[in-house]
């Protein structure tokens, strides 16, 4: 019967930086560590990762495929999972947020299908630290016309308005835009564009004055009266 197992680190907060590789010992005084779930339970009893992320964890083997935590670590063993640094278990843990989801919102169209967009943020070279590099990439990368740039500003998921230079981190921390159902909102003055077609004038829509730390309110219902639209796109997007 094996002594030892091996596993791997995977933090999506570091996942900039060489995964970390540990030995786990499974004989100990009280009980035996069987099978994935106690291994688990191990290792969030010793600290070695916050108790907080223990919803966000679960177990690959190098190929990416999801093993089941009911998984007898001996079988594992026998397969030769986890018998050695180069074998080792991945431990995958999504300690922090590894993507933004947002919606496009046209002003003056107010009855197409709303539309959800993911970035996720292994997938683009610089790293997102304000709200306005979002901004940039979405132009950047033509998913609106360049004509669009002076009239578009952000929101929260309940249509509070959003100052550009907020952190993105503040504002994942803060729940909004962690997923397809709490999307911020892209919002769009189709209207102004148009007029500046025909009379050559865009004026920047003027945004409150924010600190640059995020200010979470709780969303209840949608304000009567907002438009809500869409960009005619696929209805999600992923970049991989």
């Amino acid at each position: 019967m094996h002594t030892e197992f091996w596993l791997t680190y995977h933090l999506a907060s570091r996942a900039h930086l060489p995964a970390t590789t540990q030995l786990i010992e499974l004989e100990h005084q009280e009980h035996r560590l069987s099978d994935l779930e106690d291994v688990l339970e191990h290792v969030f009893r010793q600290g070695f990762v916050e108790p907080k992320h223990r919803p966000a964890a679960w177990w690959e083997k190098k190929d990416g495929h999801r093993v089941k935590a009911s998984a007898t670590v001996e079988e594992l063993l026998n397969e030769g999972v986890g018998k050695c640094p180069d074998t080792a278990l991945k431990l995958v843990v999504e300690d922090t947020p590894t993507a933004l989801w947002f919606s496009y919102v046209y002003l003056h169209q107010p009855h197409a299908h709303v539309v959800a967009q993911r970035i996720k943020f292994a997938a683009v070279e610089r790293k997102f630290e304000r709200l306005a590099h979002v901004t940039n990439y979405v132009f950047a990368q033509g998913y609106l016309p360049c004509k669009y740039r002076p009239a578009v500003h952000w929101q929260s998921p309940c249509g509070k308005q959003i100052n550009e230079a907020v952190l993105v981190g503040e504002i994942l921390a803060a729940g909004d835009g962690v997923n397809e159902d709490k999307p911020l909102r892209l919002v769009i003055d189709d209207k102004l564009v148009h007029h500046d077609h025909h009379h050559h004038l865009v004026h920047t829509p003027t945004l409150p004055h924010h600190h640059h730390y995020y200010h979470h309110h709780e969303c209840g219902s949608s304000r009567p009266g907002t438009p809500i639209c869409s960009t005619p796109r696929s209805p999600i997007r992923t970049l991989n």
